[in-house]
């Protein structure tokens, strides 16, 4: 969204098992997305991005290892899971899996105020395979 809003090119690196919706709504939004085979699963979607970064200098994010994601994620998300259950029991903080991000830094805060509480990470059978 952002490069939309200002004007910036983008280009997409997703595997195909990825939502047809995802790749649409990027579309949409004006990136180019390109599709890597379901058999190189995440790492070989990171691999092509990595490689087309280096072939045309382009910026590449590295939303996989940008610690970014989880700051951001254990001081907005985090805080903002335990206000809504503040005074409620809570037992499991389950999430859905993608970078880490969201696991890694809400789980963090949820676990510093909550030492009790579950963190479990889920991922559909088939999502990536």
């Amino acid at each position: 969204m952002l490069c939309a809003q200002r004007g910036y090119k983008c280009v997409i690196v997703m595997a195909e098992p990825f939502s047809v919706e995802r790749r649409k709504l990027m579309r949409f939004m004006g990136a180019k997305v390109i599709i890597t085979p379901k058999a190189g699963k995440g790492t070989g979607m990171v691999a092509k991005a990595k490689e087309l970064s280096q072939k045309h200098g382009w910026f590449l994010c590295s939303q996989f290892e940008n610690e970014a994601s989880a700051a951001f994620h254990k001081a907005t998300t985090g805080p903002e899971i335990l206000a809504d259950f503040e005074g409620q029991r809570l037992d499991y903080f389950v999430l859905g899996y993608g970078t880490g991000g969201t696991f890694a830094g809400a789980g963090a805060a949820i676990k510093a105020e909550r030492p009790d509480v579950k963190i479990v990470l889920g991922e559909p059978e088939a999502a990536h395979s």
